[in-house]
Order: structure tokens, then C-alpha cells, then sequence
């Protein structure tokens, strides 16, 4: 049993791997492996994009169904909505502790997501929206080892933990890994990424066989609400989103390689379990850093603002040049990161609070993005658990003021968010932790593949922009389906 007999103390051990192969390539093995799990940094940046982390076997499993909290054998740790999830899962991330070795970029901990409902573990909201997908509101696994790929200096090493009083079955995740090591080879015969030119406003329309949960008349309508509810004075912004189907999809391996190609980003992820009912994945693209913590210094980075990139060096610059200049995209920012400052600052020692980059544009394969960046440094006592409990959902993802803005997203979307606009990451062992907000990303539930697009709503938004502005966030994600079903297609034909 990992959880509920002390903290268990350990020490990391780095072995270095002698692997040429890109972190792409192992995927395929891993994917075969027990719940499998991949952070995966799928475009190079030196302090946001450097390492990728390739798990697999965990220990134990945390979930979260129907507000009830369990492990792996089936425990139940903590039930109900009066926050009791929290010291739960402090308690969880704090079972095994060590130092993390000078140099190292990660240890080895927990990896999983938290969903959009666990909010409702925040604050009291309605919580009218339907559920109705097979994935837990929470899963998260503790893995004893994994590899980690430093894409900066090219290395490849497998961290592994040596714990005092062990666990049944810890040792064998390092064995498992190493297997996978040893299958490590390029593959070759895969469709290419390549960067299409958008199409023309009046044709962007949705793919043969993708359905929504909105007509498109009924998001602008929705939009529209939005807007009444801002010059109401109820909210600032908001954000809104639809929810994008794609039935028969193909395997969510292939999905993953295909998106990380189409759609390399620093936060991509790869999760792959079985529930009860069926098989489900989580194929992540997402730019956005929602936390970041090392040595007890936190780094929140949100997004806001949104233009199309089309592949042409004249339109995509005086995209950048509009976005930069629009003062519709600077307030958004502007409100969301004074909501940051004010969640990590619940948590944060006084005066530690700053914003260090309050405007800066970043360019992505399809798109253009506004970022801002807030830093402080949590009190002491503050973990993981109590650093999410503050934060939890993203500010850029719900609105201002936060709790009215999750209320109206519950009342036009319909639908529960699930993993959608959650958080996918990691909690080390050494206390670290780093989670993304998971936009961009694809969740495949037994046979069809759903993901979620939408985009922060303010007084002078237009509703046929901002639904304009889902179907250029889309893009990139239904050309990797579309990609992985050709591949598919042909392999069956050859």
C-alpha cells in the first residue's frame, strides 16, 4: 500500500541511456505498456519546452467518480464536495519524498489530470451540465520510475526511485521502461506534418462527419448571451467553447504521433487506461503553462488572444502586428492576469508577487498567442495540493470574476468540460510539480474522439469571430485525426 502508512523516504536513481532516437519514437512501445504515460515537449524551448518524461506501470491510481475519491485498491480516501479532496491529495503527493539530484530536470511522482468539474471541489457551483463521457472528474498515477529525454543536450536517462520499505511491484516500471528502451527506432513510412494555408473565412466550416454540441448560429447566440451578461456588469470576460465530435476515430497512438507533428507544443501529453466501460486516452497540444513549481517558486502563464497563422510570411506578419496592437486582446489579458495574481497570491508570501512579462507574443503552428507571466513564491507549508486548490480551474479558461463566469459556462455549454480546460502534469517526489492547462487537446472515449474549442468572450467581441475563432483552434487538431485515418487507411490497403 503506497498511500496512508507515513511518508515512505527515498533516494533517485539516474542511469544514462545510450538512445539516438527522438521521444516521439518510443511512444508506439510505451503505448503498449500498462497506463502509460507521456509529458512530452514535442517543440524545443530552453526553459519551456527542454525535457519529456515517458512513464509507464504505476503503483496505485487515484480517481475521482461521482465525487468519490479511491486508489487503486479501492480505498475510498476522501467523498462528498466540502473540499475533503484536497488534504487527500496532499497527503497522496507527500507519501514518497526525495531530493531531486542536482541537474535533473524531473523525478519521478505522480502523472495525470485534474478535470474542469473538479472545480466544484473549489467552490459551490450548480453543476447543471451533462456528463457523458467514461473518464473520471480526476485520475492520477504514481509512477517509481521513468525515462527523461533533455531535448536541449540530447540525453537520454531512466530516474527510478529506491524506496525505504517498498511497495508490492516497485522495481518493476524500471523494467518495463528499459524494455521499451531497447524497441527504440525511428519509424518510418509516416505522413509528414506540413503546414496548410487557411482556408477563406467563408469556407472554414467543420469536416465531413465532425459534429458539435452547438449549431453554429446557436454558439453565436451564445456569444451574444455573453456579451448581454458583461454589459450586465455580472462578468468582465468569460469564456466559451464548443465541443467538437469525430466518430470511428482511428487509434489514439497513431492520433498522438500525428498531432505532434501537426501541432508540436511545449506541453504536449499522452495518457492512455482502461475504465470499467471502455478504453480512453488523452492526446494533448497545449501551449499554455497553467503552474509551474521548483524549489517553492511558482510560474503561472496565461494565455490570452488569438489570431490564425496561413503560412504566408506577409499575412502571418501583419496577423502578429494586429494581435499585438488589438486593445480588445490586451484587456483580456490584462483582467486575466490580475485574476492570477490575486489566486497564486492566497498562497504566495506577501510582496513575492510580480508580474514579470506582462505582454509577450508567441508563435504556434496554427496560430498566434498573447502570453503574460506571473511568478511568486509559496509560504511555507503551501504544497502542490494547497498551490491547486487556489488556482484551480485557470483563470484563462473560465473568466472574470472567476465563480460567476463558471456559472454562466455551465449555463450555455451544456455539457461537462471533463479533462477539457482541467489541467494534465506532475507532482515529483521532490515537491516539484508542473501542469498545463489542457487546451489543444483530444480525448478519445471508446470509439470516438472529442475535443473542445473556445475562446475568452468580452464586451466588444463579435460572435461570428469568436465562433470563426474555434474552427482556427480546431484546425490543427482534426487535420491529425484526419492524418492518423489516411495513414490507417493505407496501412490496411498496402
Amino acid at each position: 500500500m503506497l498511500i496512508g502508512n507515513g511518508t515512505r523516504n527515498a533516494v533517485v536513481r539516474v542511469e544514462p541511456l545510450a538512445l539516438s532516437c527522438s521521444p516521439g519514437d518510443l511512444i508506439g512501445p510505451l503505448a503498449d505498456q500498462p497506463d502509460p504515460a507521456a509529458l512530452h515537449s514535442a517543440a524545443l524551448h530552453e526553459a519551456y519546452g527542454r525535457y519529456c518524461l515517458l512513464a509507464c506501470r504505476p503503483l496505485t491510481v487515484l480517481q475521482l467518480v461521482d465525487d468519490r475519491l479511491t486508489d487503486s485498491a479501492g480505498r475510498v480516501l476522501a467523498e462528498g464536495r466540502d473540499g475533503a479532496i484536497w488534504p487527500a491529495l496532499a497527503a497522496a503527493f507527500g507519501a514518497v519524498r526525495a531530493p531531486r539530484p542536482s541537474g535533473l530536470g524531473y523525478v519521478p511522482g505522480w502523472i495525470g489530470y485534474i478535470g474542469y468539474e473538479v472545480g466544484r471541489h473549489v467552490e459551490r457551483l450548480p453543476g447543471r451540465a451533462v456528463r457523458d463521457t467514461a473518464l473520471p472528474d480526476l485520475r492520477l498515477a504514481f509512477y517509481d520510475a521513468a525515462l527523461l529525454h533533455d531535448a536541449l543536450a540530447n540525453r537520454w536517462h531512466l530516474v527510478s526511485l529506491e524506496m525505504d520499505n517498498p511497495p508490492p511491484d516497485a522495481g518493476l516500471a524500471r523494467e518495463a521502461l528499459l524494455a521499451v528502451a531497447r524497441q527504440a527506432a525511428p519509424r518510418s513510412g509516416e505522413p509528414a506534418a506540413r503546414t496548410t494555408e487557411q482556408a477563406d473565412p467563408a469556407e472554414r466550416e467543420l469536416p465531413p462527419g465532425v459534429t458539435s454540441n452547438f449549431r453554429p448560429d446557436d454558439y453565436r447566440d451564445a456569444v451574444a448571451r455573453c456579451i448581454e451578461y458583461i454589459a450586465a456588469g455580472d462578468i468582465f470576460q468569460v469564456n466559451l467553447s464548443q465541443r467538437l465530435t469525430v466518430p470511428d476515430a482511428p487509434p489514439a497512438v497513431d492520433v498522438y504521433r500525428c498531432l505532434a507533428r501537426r501541432n508540436p507544443a511545449w506541453y504536449a501529453a499522452f495518457l492512455s487506461f482502461d475504465t470499467p466501460s471502455r478504453p480512453c486516452a488523452i492526446l494533448s497540444s497545449s501551449p499554455e503553462l497553467f503552474l509551474r513549481v521548483r524549489d517553492a517558486h511558482v510560474v503561472t502563464r496565461p494565455i490570452k488572444g488569438t489570431r490564425p497563422r496561413v503560412g504566408r510570411a506577409d499575412v502571418d506578419n501583419a496577423a502578429a502586428r494586429d494581435l499585438l496592437a488589438s486593445p480588445k486582446d490586451n484587456a483580456e489579458l490584462a483582467m486575466i492576469i490580475d485574476l492570477l495574481r490575486n489566486d497564486i497570491g492566497r498562497v504566495c508570501r506577501f510582496g513575492s508577487v510580480h508580474v514579470t512579462d506582462p505582454r509577450a507574443i508567441e508563435t504556434h503552428p496554427t496560430v498566434f498567442h498573447l502570453v503574460g507571466t506571473v511568478e511568486g513564491d509559496l509560504r511555507e507549508g503551501v504544497g502542490p495540493a494547497e498551490l491547486l486548490r487556489a488556482t484551480f480551474p485557470g483563470g484563462s479558461i473560465t473568466g472574470a470574476p472567476k465563480i460567476r463566469s463558471m456559472e454562466i459556462i455551465d449555463e450555455l455549454e451544456g455539457l461537462a468540460r471533463g479533462v477539457y480546460t482541467g489541467c494534465i502534469g506532475t507532482v515529483g517526489v521532490d515537491g516539484s510539480a508542473e501542469w498545463n492547462i489542457a487546451i489543444r487537446t483530444l480525448v478519445r472515449d471508446g470509439d470516438r474522439i472529442h475535443l473542445q474549442v473556445g475562446g475568452g468572450i468580452v464586451a466588444d467581441s463579435s460572435p461570428d469571430g469568436e465562433y470563426r475563432e474555434t474552427l482556427d483552434k480546431a484546425r490543427a487538431m482534426l487535420e491529425a485525426v484526419q492524418q492518423a485515418a489516411l495513414a490507417a487507411r493505407d496501412e490496411r490497403a498496402a
